[in-house]
């Protein structure tokens, strides 16, 4: 795939830039994708010859501060959804079904809260909830996770340094970092990836320096501005079975709170389901 495909820009007010990568067919059917934490535009990079052979345009940007989008300092979650529907209006897109993996799925939330008449059908993928009781930091099975959520945000400045060393690491150091943080299924997947590909879009997410991650981090862990209960759109929540990153005790929460959810459990397979269930998650959403 050429780099074009994957470094869009437009002019948000203001003046800041919002990146975003085009998978699959140029002309295809839109479909909106949210990345995951610590994460980047390419993470549904593998999804493009799949979309591109069923008439798929993925759409997949990035948040500010995150790859190619500018830095907005102390943004919220309800923030994004003001960048995404500016996003669609440029891209003279009325209304398309999304994705969210990960923390990409929080993100989704938003959305379907703020903008839910752009939004036709909305899947997410891991997702992550509020972290609320009974679910606690312990729950989260990536030691990043816990030290972007924990720590006060007087060593934000901690946590951005820490990450921008993190990017610097050569692409096997940060595969093999993430093999030992995954279950069994995912270290199965991951195992199967070159070493760029299992990494690129880990160190893309701190080209600019870490702030964008933090800050990712810093509006989930704050207060969302709404409820998932107010929620009315339709949501289908996928979740490995054996998902050691984002628990299942979270998408049973986010089942119980948001009217129209509807929770699809895969046996056998962890956070990286979307690897080998992408089919079904495509034919469910579109």
């Amino acid at each position: 795939m050429q780099s074009a495909d994957r470094d869009h820009i437009v002019r948000l007010p203001g003046g800041r830039m919002l990146g975003y990568a085009q998978y699959g067919d140029p002309q295809g059917k839109p479909l909106l994708y949210f990345h995951g934490g610590v994460s980047s535009r390419l993470d549904i990079a593998f999804a493009h010859d799949h979309c591109k052979g069923r008439g798929i345009k993925i759409i997949a940007p990035d948040r500010p501060g995150i790859g190619i989008s500018t830095l907005k300092r102390g943004r919220s979650m309800l923030n994004w959804a003001d960048d995404v529907e500016f996003l669609l209006n440029e891209l003279a897109v009325d209304k398309l079904p999304l994705l969210g993996w990960s923390l990409g799925g929080s993100y989704a939330f938003a959305c379907a809260y703020k903008i839910p008449q752009r939004l036709q059908k909305i899947a997410t993928v891991g997702a992550a909830s509020a972290m609320v009781p009974p679910i606690t930091m312990a729950d989260l099975g990536m030691w990043t996770d816990r030290f972007l959520l924990c720590c006060p945000p007087y060593l934000q400045w901690l946590q951005a340094l820490i990450v921008t060393m993190g990017g610097k690491l050569p692409p096997w150091a940060v595969k093999k970092i993430l093999l030992t943080e995954v279950s069994q299924c995912d270290r199965s997947i991951i195992e199967t990836m070159s070493d760029f590909e299992a990494a690129s879009f880990i160190i893309e997410s701190t080209g600019q320096g870490g702030w964008g991650v933090v800050d990712d981090y810093s509006a989930y862990s704050s207060d969302w501005q709404f409820l998932v209960e107010d929620i009315s759109s339709k949501i289908t929540l996928w979740q490995g079975e054996d998902d050691r990153l984002c628990p299942r005790a979270m998408s049973h929460y986010l089942e119980q709170h948001i009217k129209n959810a509807n929770l699809k459990i895969v046996p056998g397979e962890g956070h990286f389901l979307l690897r080998r269930h992408l089919s079904q998650v495509l034919d469910d959403l579109i």
